[in-house]
């Protein structure tokens, strides 16, 4: 399939700066973590890739991916912090939340391992082994089908990173099996997690790649210029962007017949 008929979701890699300080109560900590995670991802949710910004203001909640519940060393967790928008943070990421505590006698053996002090914090952006291997108690839990961010989940089987493609003929997120060998359990994984996030339920999925198609027709062939409100169209300009306008109108023709009746 033309690679621009699929776009794989990056993986958010945030470059905290040494020189600042990042953390979760501290109103400054907390604004440069948000600014620095917001520079991650473009400005768009972790979860779902809608724009989080718009007219200048800022529509997001600061996401523990491991919920803070479970230690009070997570509520300072650097790497453990992400950004999300507010109905994918306290409405879809909390199914099922009482059914993701972690067993006490592995939130012990995180504590204790942790370099991480309450009373003493270390400013610590990259995860440790103890936060990683938390991590993976936690992805085993009953209903713990979710791709943490941003410290990601790494395949048990494969040992690739699990991230999601958008189909655009099927106007749907799927596995990014076409450039990774996942195993069916990994493959289950990540649709599990589509499914948490509704990202293709159709009071809930995106026509913001339909709709651009669509203006591209009607402008001949030139990609507009503005602030895309979701991620999967700025990945497809920049799939298109060494395009003519001739190759660019006859490419949005086709996918809008195909994708018409979908949407």
């Amino acid at each position: 399939m033309e690679d621009f008929l699929l776009l794989e979701i990056p993986v958010f890699q945030p470059h905290y700066k040494k020189w600042k300080k990042y953390g979760y109560a501290n109103s400054i900590e907390r604004n440069n973590l948000k600014d620095t995670l917001e520079e991650s991802t473009g400005g768009y949710c972790m979860y779902c890739y809608t724009r989080i910004r718009v007219d200048g203001k800022l529509y997001a909640n600061l996401e523990h991916a491991i919920e803070k519940s479970n230690s009070d060393k997570l509520i300072e967790c650097v790497p453990n912090i992400g950004l999300s928008c507010p109905v994918c943070n306290q409405t879809f990421k909390r199914i099922g939340e009482k059914r993701r505590k972690i067993p006490k006698n592995d939130i012990t053996q995180y504590e204790e391992s942790s370099k991480c002090s309450t009373s003493c914090r270390k400013q610590c952006t990259v995860p440790c082994k103890s936060l990683r291997k938390l991590q993976k108690k936690y992805s085993s839990l009953t209903d713990a089908e979710i791709i943490l961010q941003p410290i990601g989940i790494q395949g048990t089987d494969s040992n690739e990173t699990l991230v999601l493609q958008y189909n655009v003929m099927n106007m749907e997120f799927e596995p990014a099996k076409d450039s990774h060998t996942y195993s069916d359990r990994e493959l289950r994984f990540i649709e599990a997690h589509i499914k948490r996030f509704r990202l293709n339920d159709p009071p809930f999925r995106t026509r913001q790649l339909f709709d651009f198609v669509k203006n591209v027709i009607d402008n001949n062939g030139n990609l507009p210029e503005y602030e895309y409100n979701n991620l999967i169209v700025k990945l497809f300009c920049e799939k298109l962007a060494n395009k003519s306008s001739e190759e660019i109108l006859k490419i949005c023709k086709s996918i809008f017949i195909i994708t018409f009746a979908k949407m």
